[in-house]
């Protein structure tokens, strides 16, 4: 869903929820966690502990037998409609990472470089570490969902739509 030429404005609160709360170091990408899940049926007891973080911040508890009784195909679009029905209070920062990158390339351009710059500038975040870690868990779950072009460009504004409303 390309979305065109509709211009969006990103709220620094995603209901009510700052953006810089839940903005930490996580490794584990969405996929990898999700590809576990065939691996094992009981995954969150099993999962390393960058794993479980992965899992909870998106709450995949709460639509796991939805998994695992569907095909991997269609797991991008369990998890965005799971992440629409939960408030951003009960997700983690993997969930986080995705507004983030949404919200500086939405108000300050897209790109690493200007993620990096924007995320010390607005005070989010200052290791180099950290940050790399939000902009990479951040794209490559964006991009699993469908949210964001490779390039990291917004690919679905509909859903950033749903979210922040």
């Amino acid at each position: 869903m390309d979305g065109g030429q509709l211009k969006i404005i990103f709220p620094d609160h995603l209901k009510k929820c700052s953006i810089t709360e839940n903005a930490g170091l996580k490794t584990h990408n969405l996929k990898t966690v999700l590809n576990q899940i065939l691996e094992d049926s009981e995954l969150e007891n099993q999962l390393k502990s960058k794993g479980k973080s992965c899992y909870r911040a998106y709450g995949l508890g709460e639509i796991e037998d939805i998994l695992l009784e569907s095909y991997k195909e269609e797991w991008p679009c369990i998890v965005k409609t799971h992440l629409l029905s939960k408030s951003p209070q009960e997700l983690g920062s993997n969930a986080a990472a995705i507004y983030l990158i949404a919200y500086i390339t939405q108000h300050y351009g897209t790109g690493k470089e200007t993620f990096f710059r924007m995320m010390k500038e607005l005070g989010i975040a200052s290791k180099d570490s950290v940050i790399g870690a939000i902009w990479s868990t951040g794209q490559s779950d964006g991009q699993y969902l469908g949210v964001f072009n490779s390039d990291g460009t917004i690919r679905d504004k509909h859903f950033f739509q749903q979210w922040f409303r």
